[in-house]
């Protein structure tokens, strides 16, 4: 038997959509600098390690599903005559490189580098953005009449209620988190004559809540992801009571509590009722889009030579 060289398999065809071949090359461009941080992983003969090699056959099964999918909404968009024109699609790729180039600080050499890294020229990004923005309208056109009743929302919080929307024992909780117990006690002092909680986690807090008044949500009093010295504190305040300080391992805290429950409770209706709208869409959306495909790759005969994937060169 003739031995394949490495271009021999490059060529080997994967998949075919109406007749055009698709080949592992194409495959593999896709993935960009995914194949060689595989390598790094597993070692640069892939042949001797079964999981390398399976961690590059489900990273080309993505890549040839994204192929895939990217020829038939192309053809689609052109047959449902919704393909964007020419002058909108170069607008919306400018607009995309001029983010994309926004988060290296639109330092050319910065972009750059960022390219090679991901062994990819801005021609191959500039189709990449493109072959996005056809396949993102086809989508949103396949889904774009979907709706969600009102009967339906309410069904799947029923449904849902007991393992979704519960709630046990619990309150709204605010802090303010500082490094030493002098500063939490300067704070409480200010807070005491009168200074607003929320004017006091801007000026002195040290985490993320600082920009949310100190909020941290609705806390069950037996969260297991908290610190339980700061539980115990916050379990003793009354209605909008303010504590002293409470040390816990990250620091010191002034903590305040509103919305108190003191027993098994249950999130409103109203106050879940667009998550649980755009959970119902979403879940429709995708099962529609899922049976619309797999009726277009039947409509344009697209075959799949799976094993191929695993081809080594």
């Amino acid at each position: 038997m003739i031995q394949k060289t490495p271009d021999a398999k490059k060529k080997s065809v994967v998949a075919t959509v109406d007749g055009e071949k698709i080949t592992l090359s194409d495959v593999d461009k896709l993935l960009g600098s995914v194949i060689s941080q595989i390598k790094q992983q597993y070692g640069q003969d892939l042949s001797a390690s079964a999981e390398g090699k399976k961690a590059l056959v489900d990273q080309r099964t993505n890549a040839l599903n994204s192929i895939l999918e990217q020829k038939v909404c192309a053809k689609k968009a052109v047959t449902l005559k919704i393909m964007p024109t020419d002058a909108d699609l170069n607008k919306q790729i400018d607009d995309k490189l001029k983010q994309i180039k926004e988060m290296y600080e639109n330092d050319d050499a910065k972009y750059k580098e960022a390219l090679k890294a991901e062994n990819m020229t801005e021609d191959q990004l500039k189709k990449a953005i493109k072959d996005s923005i056809i396949t993102t309208t086809v989508k949103q056109n396949v889904v774009k009449d979907i709706k969600v009743t009102d009967e339906e929302v309410q069904k799947y919080y029923d449904t849902h209620k007991e393992t979704d929307y519960s709630k046990g024992a619990g309150a709204d909780m605010y802090h303010i988190l500082v490094a030493t117990e002098d500063e939490a006690k300067k704070i409480k002092k200010e807070l005491d004559g009168g200074a607003k909680f929320a004017d006091e986690a801007a000026k002195y807090g040290t985490d993320g809540t600082k920009t949310t008044g100190g909020s941290l949500g609705f806390v069950q009093y037996d969260e297991a992801n908290m610190d339980k010295d700061f539980l115990a504190g916050a379990k003793k305040l009354k209605e909008g009571e303010i504590s002293n300080p409470v040390k816990s391992q990250f620091g010191y805290h002034i903590i305040m509590v509103k919305n108190i429950k003191t027993d098994k409770h249950y999130q409103p209706l109203a106050d879940v009722k667009d998550k649980i709208m755009s959970t119902l869409k979403d879940t429709k959306s995708t099962a529609l889009w899922n049976t619309t495909f797999s009726a277009w790759k039947t409509e344009y005969k697209v075959t799949t030579k799976n094993e191929n994937l695993a081809i080594l060169y």
